[in-house]
């Protein structure tokens, strides 16, 4: 189904992305390097094959360097070297097995496999070791993980622990509200599709997604509205749902 496999990518992006926004020097053990830093700035510029390269200096000279580590594990998945990333996340948890950041990027990396279910497992323990500074991180993907599994009241669950930490998370709340989607609470799926427009007004995919949880509820109006407003903004799949279900609707 479209709609699945758009959301479904789209969570992917979201794991891609926040490994880049997050920050780099939150469990340092070891003496950060100059290679370290200049890994960092290459990594903020996206130039991934010389962040590697530096990653790898520093780790030759500090072999137990976490933010090396870490910055090497984020530059793998970003470069979509997952075999890679997989190395460096088991070689930095034999090193380091009760830091939760490391255990949050197995759970990452199980993720973007398809191991979902791993994954779970991961975040459970990056959860029971870590303390505020990554428990935002760690619901979020969780979520995601119980998304993809199916299991969609675990989701919901996460992204509302995740949503009382920042309340103003988009993927939190376009992902809760497809969760809602999924079991049939189409009421609510649309109150969080409307909190993330109000956030992003320009978002064609929750103008979609909410048309679709207004079509399934019976307000065809508003799910025409909506799949006008999307169309508008370039979503071809609401372009055609309006020749499929909207015609003569304005």
């Amino acid at each position: 189904m479209n709609f699945l496999r758009s959301i479904r990518m789209k969570a992917f992006l979201y794991i891609l992305t926040c490994l880049l926004l997050m920050l780099p020097n939150t469990y340092i053990e070891a003496q950060t390097t100059n290679s370290t830093t200049l890994g960092y700035q290459k990594l903020e510029a996206r130039e991934l094959d010389e962040a590697i390269n530096y990653f790898s200096q520093a780790l030759e000279e500090s072999p137990s360097d976490t933010s090396a580590l870490s910055g090497m594990i984020r530059a793998h998945l970003l470069a979509n070297n997952h075999k890679d990333a997989e190395r460096v996340v088991e070689d930095a948890l034999e090193q380091h097995p009760n830091n939760p950041e490391f255990h949050l990027r197995k759970g990452i990396v199980n993720n973007i496999r398809g191991q979902y279910r791993r994954a779970i497992e991961d975040f459970n323990k990056a959860l029971e070791l870590t303390d505020e500074r990554f428990e935002h991180q760690i619901y979020v993907n969780r979520g995601i993980s119980y998304m993809q599994d199916e299991r969609y009241d675990d989701a919901i669950q996460d992204f509302s622990q995740a949503l009382s930490i920042n309340p103003r998370h988009s993927t939190s709340l376009s992902q809760r509200a497809f969760s809602h989607y999924r079991l049939g609470n189409y009421q609510e799926a649309i109150q969080d599709y409307n909190k993330v427009l109000d956030l992003n007004p320009e978002s064609t995919m929750n103008y979609y997604n909410r048309g679709m949880a207004y079509l399934r509820s019976g307000n065809r109006a508003k799910a025409c509205s909506d799949f006008h407003q999307s169309c508008r903004l370039g979503n071809r799949n609401a372009c055609r749902m309006i020749m499929t279900e909207c015609e003569g609707r304005r």
